[in-house]
């Protein structure tokens, strides 16, 4: 076993995430890991300091991209099970191939979001402007243009 401490984390310990955790806790949860490990925040820095937080920068990456999809998280919390701490190096999407389009990015998911919430209250014109404006955001997101499909299908 390695003496590196980032190498004995598994991605939940890593975020600081239970392993139930929902989709916003593990979104939040990295969004506070990159305000501490971005790189940029330590341009100052030694080098070496630099290089360390780009390394674990680049491993918090990869656990948000693991734990954020499904079947890649299924996977790893199987592997997790038998003390694997990491998916091997092929079974890691690449962040330009890691999201599908069954989702809003996360520029559209906040309008998606409100869209949602209109539509609670029946508010059907502010969900369909706020559908449009992910849809700006997101064009090939396949369940914005399915949702702002049935909207438009409405009286």
């Amino acid at each position: 076993m390695s003496d590196d401490r980032l190498e004995q984390l598994d991605y939940y310990t890593l975020l600081g995430l239970d392993e139930g955790a929902s989709v916003d806790a593990i979104r939040d949860a990295f969004h506070r890991f990159a305000l501490k490990f971005h790189p940029d925040n330590h341009a100052g820095a030694s080098s070496e300091k630099r290089e360390r937080a780009t390394q674990i920068y680049r491993r918090g990456a990869e656990a948000y991209r693991v734990l954020l999809e499904p079947e890649l998280r299924t996977r790893y919390d199987h592997g997790l099970g038998h003390g694997h701490l990491r998916l091997r190096a092929e079974e890691t999407p690449s962040a330009g191939l890691r999201r599908t389009n069954a989702q809003p990015s996360t520029k559209a998911r906040p309008f998606y979001r409100k869209a949602l919430s209109a539509l609670e209250t029946g508010d059907t014109q502010t969900a369909r402007l706020n559908l449009r404006i992910a849809q700006g955001h997101d064009p090939e997101c396949a369940l914005l243009a399915e949702k702002l499909a049935e909207l438009d299908a409405l009286p």
